[in-house]
């Protein structure tokens, strides 16, 4: 049973809380995360063992900074929504909050700036899905000579920018490639071969993968970078006249 019961209309129930069951007066943020509706879910399940009158936080526009997932489920439930009014807040605001309860993502962070129109966000979220790497993966491939710096962090604040697309395009085909042949999806597998396609001219992937085909079992997966550069190096250079040194690549 629930522990009070919905009001039709909103009041001032206590200084600068309101409560109300016209949902509609409330509106989505531009740019803020999708609805997970699984959270929406284990929300409203709690809400009918005991209903817990906690304000959402909106700004001046009714805008929803923070508590979408219990907008959401309390009008699932029809129970009234209690909320504050913070002036001037925004989606700073609003990743700040979430960055206390449910972390966003690096994903709810790809499709808010893509909400906002960021066109090299918009470019990333294409890439992945016209090659099929990773988020992690495509922002390294896209943000290419910048290997071994915070690109998350760069990334999170909006500041990420694709450096040589066409370039981007043509290691992602050759990682490709190389997917048929070692485990790319290993994060140090995957840095190693990023870092020979993107600072090293001499390296061929046509090579390294004629010379998988007769010395796949010499290639193991190694605990960093620099280890796993050397294996590939050995099998690169196996029976080659002019010997290519690859372990200057960090």
């Amino acid at each position: 049973m629930f522990k009070i019961q919905p009001t039709p209309a909103p009041s001032n129930i206590a200084g600068q809380i309101f409560y109300t069951t016209d949902y509609g007066i409330f509106k989505e943020l531009l740019g803020n995360r999708d609805i997970d509706e699984r959270h929406v879910q284990k929300l409203i399940k709690s809400m009918r063992e005991e209903y817990l009158e906690i304000p959402i936080q909106v700004n001046q526009k009714m805008e929803v900074i923070d508590g979408q997932h219990r907008l959401a489920a309390c009008k699932e439930l029809g129970l009234p929504i209690y909320y504050t009014i913070n002036k001037g807040a925004g989606l700073e605001e609003t990743q700040r909050q979430n960055a206390l309860s449910k972390k966003w993502t690096m994903m709810d962070v790809l499709d808010s700036y893509c909400k906002r129109g960021f066109d090299d966000y918009i470019k990333t979220k294409s890439f992945i899905y016209d090659y099929g790497f990773t988020l992690y993966q495509s922002i390294q491939i896209l943000h290419i000579n910048q290997i071994g710096r915070d690109v998350n962090a760069i990334f999170r604040l909006g500041n990420f920018q694709i450096k040589d697309l066409k370039k981007s395009q043509k290691i992602a085909k050759d990682l490709i490639r190389l997917k048929e042949f070692v485990p790319i999806q290993d994060i140090i597998i995957f840095r190693s071969f990023l870092s020979l396609l993107t600072k090293c001219e001499e390296f061929s992937t046509d090579v390294f993968i004629e010379k998988m085909k007769y010395q796949s079992q010499r290639f193991k997966k190694q605990r960093d970078v620099k280890m796993q550069i050397e294996v590939i190096e050995d099998i690169y250079n196996f029976r080659n006249r002019f010997k290519v040194n690859l372990r200057i690549i960090k």
